[in-house]
């Protein structure tokens, strides 16, 4: 008669042994990595003006290279060092920065319209002519380019330093940019605003009345 051999499974070495390798499964997933990045901050506030004695400040002619925006070209910035010094009264709000290499003056408006700049630049000579410093500025605004017939009404004669100069009026969509522009004895000083439209137009009387009290030194008089 022939024997039946019959298998007998240990259920509690199987089950040992498979929990086992759930165990060692467990310990060779990767655990998620973090990294931190350290939060960049940045923080910006214009100086106040200082204080100068009779409401105006005199400007230094040196500072770092800067051309507002125009090319510099070669004996630009030795014009601008030996050009006269400058003085004017700051309407309330504004704030002066100082001068930098080819401005004159730097200043600072902080308007709860947005922020707007005000510069002071001498060049020699006339720097391409009216018409050309104009459409070169209407660009700047999203304008279209003046023709020239139209340039006497867009820069009408205005008195800066008791000389005769221009007063420009460029309102664009978003930006706008209100400017004095003096010849004066071979050279051309342009003091321009810029900033959001709303803002800028905003200011355009302390403008023209920061223009009123600009006094260029004079030594031809």
């Amino acid at each position: 008669m022939k024997q039946t051999k019959t298998h007998r499974f240990r259920l509690p070495a199987l089950t040992a042994g498979i929990f086992l390798a759930m165990l060692l499964s467990a310990c060779e997933k990767h655990e998620p990595t973090t990294y931190r990045v350290p939060k960049e901050e940045r923080t910006f506030a214009a100086p106040a003006a200082p204080a100068v004695s009779g409401g105006g400040s005199t400007m230094p002619t040196e500072g770092t290279p800067s051309s507002g925006g125009m090319q510099m070209l070669p004996g630009m910035q030795a014009a601008a060092d030996a050009a006269p010094g400058i003085s004017f009264t700051l309407p309330a709000g504004w704030q002066d920065l100082g001068a930098t290499g080819m401005r004159k003056a730097n200043l600072f408006i902080p308007h709860a319209l947005g922020d707007i700049e005000v510069t002071a630049l001498t060049f020699p000579g006339d720097v391409g002519g009216l018409a050309a410093n104009i459409n070169r500025w209407a660009g700047q605004v999203g304008l279209e380019a003046y023709p020239e017939a139209q340039i006497d009404q867009i820069a009408t004669e205005y008195r800066i330093s008791n000389h005769k100069g221009r007063f420009v009026t460029l309102a664009g969509v978003e930006q706008s940019i209100l400017a004095g522009i003096l010849p004066f004895h071979g050279s051309t000083w342009f003091f321009k605003m810029k900033g959001p439209s709303d803002a800028t137009l905003a200011e355009k009387e302390n403008f023209i009345a920061f223009l009123a009290s600009i006094q260029i030194e004079d030594s031809h008089h």
